[in-house]
C-alpha cells in the first residue's frame, strides 16, 4: 500500500473518535460508533459542536431520501452508496428504525472494510442488525446480502472496479439512487473525483449527492489548515479545483445536473439548526471557542445535488430549516 493512502485511510478513524466523542456526551444519538473506537478520547467542544452539526445534515438527507422513495405501501426503494464509508454507522442506525432503502452499499480501501468487518461480527449489537442473509466475502474484506453490501474498492478505480463489484451485487442504474462522500472526494486528484460523478451523470437518471467538503483554501485560516494537514502527511487534491461554496455547486450544475446547493456548516448550524437544539447542545458544555467554532465551520460545507426532476429529489434540501 502506497503511503500517502495509509495516512488517508488513518482519517477514517479520526472521524470515528470524534463521532464517539460526540455520542458519548449526547451531542449526537449514536450507540454503535463505540465499538468501533478502541482508544476513545473527549474532543474539545469546537469539534463536538462540529461534529453534530455534520451528523445532522448527513442523517438529515438520509431520511428525506428514504421517505421520499417509499411506496404508498411502505414498501423500501431506491439505493444508497457511501464512497468512502469509513466506520460510518448510518447503515445500523436507520435499520434500528426500519428507515432503510432496497439496497445499502459502502465502499472503501480494502484495509478499512477488513477492519469493519471484523468489528461488526465482533459485535453481538451489530450483527444482530445484519440481514440474516450475509455472507462474508472477499476473505473478510466483504460483507455481502441482498439488502446491505460492505464492498473493498479503490475510488480511483471507480468504473473498472468498484461499478463492476456493485453491479454484482444487485446495483440497479434504473432506481433512485443517493451517493454520500464526507472528506472523501477531496483526497483524491479532480480527475478522479470528477470521472465518479460524471459516470453518476452519464448512467443514472435519477441520482442525488450529499458531500461534505473542506472549502476555503486561500485565507488565513484555510491556508494554516493546509499546512496542518500536510504535516500529517494528508493533501487535499481536490481543494483548488473547488475551493468555494459556488465551484462546489457548479462542478454539478456544469454537467447538466437539474439541482445543486452548497451550505456552509456555520449557516447550517446557525439558520438550519433548530432553536431548540441549540439550546440543548449549549447545556452539553460551554463552547468559549465561539469565533474560532464559527471561523472553523465556514471552512467546512455540504453540497447537495441531484440529476432529476422528479418530485422525490426536488422535496429534498440541505438547506431548508428543520
Amino acid at each position: 500500500m502506497d503511503s500517502s493512502d495509509a495516512i488517508v485511510q488513518g482519517t477514517s478513524n479520526d472521524a470515528a473518535v470524534s463521532r464517539e466523542s460526540a455520542a458519548r456526551l449526547g451531542y449526537i444519538n449514536d450507540p454503535f460508533i463505540r465499538h468501533f473506537v478502541k482508544r476513545p478520547l473527549r474532543r474539545a467542544p469546537l469539534i463536538n459542536r462540529g461534529t453534530h452539526s455534520r451528523f445532522d445534515g448527513v442523517q438529515r438527507i438520509l431520511r428525506q431520501f428514504i421517505q421520499q422513495t417509499r411506496g404508498s405501501d411502505e414498501h423500501a426503494c431506491g439505493q444508497i452508496v457511501v464512497l468512502g464509508a469509513g466506520m460510518d454507522t448510518s447503515y445500523f442506525l436507520l435499520r434500528q428504525q426500519g428507515l432503510l432503502p432496497h439496497r445499502y452499499f459502502e465502499i472503501d480501501f480494502s484495509d478499512i472494510t477488513a477492519k469493519k468487518a471484523a468489528t461488526i461480527y465482533k459485535s453481538s449489537a451489530l450483527r444482530a442488525l445484519l440481514p440474516q442473509d450475509t455472507v462474508v466475502a472477499e476473505g473478510g474484506s466483504e460483507l455481502h446480502s441482498a439488502e446491505y453490501s460492505l464492498l473493498a474498492g479503490d475510488l480511483r478505480e471507480f468504473e473498472s472496479l468498484v461499478v463492476p463489484k456493485l453491479m454484482a451485487r444487485g446495483f440497479d442504474c434504473t432506481e433512485p439512487t443517493l451517493f454520500l462522500s464526507e472528506c472523501v472526494l477531496i483526497y483524491l486528484d479532480p480527475q478522479h473525483s470528477d470521472a465518479i460523478i460524471e459516470w453518476i451523470t452519464a448512467n443514472i437518471a435519477h441520482a442525488g449527492i450529499l458531500t461534505y467538503e473542506q472549502i476555503l483554501p486561500t485565507d488565513r485560516f484555510g491556508q494554516m489548515m493546509i499546512e496542518n494537514l500536510r504535516a500529517r502527511g494528508l493533501e487535499l487534491r481536490g481543494l483548488h479545483a473547488y475551493p468555494t461554496l459556488q465551484s462546489n455547486s457548479q462542478r454539478f450544475l456544469d454537467l447538466g445536473w437539474h439541482s445543486a446547493v452548497a451550505v456552509d456548516l456555520a449557516t447550517y448550524h446557525e439558520q438550519l439548526l433548530k432553536d431548540s437544539e441549540r439550546e440543548r447542545l449549549a447545556k452539553i458544555e460551554f463552547l468559549d471557542e465561539w469565533e474560532e467554532f464559527m471561523l472553523l465551520a465556514q471552512h467546512y460545507a455540504f453540497t447537495f445535488a441531484y440529476t432529476s426532476q422528479s418530485s422525490r429529489f426536488a422535496h429534498m434540501d440541505i438547506g431548508k430549516p428543520n
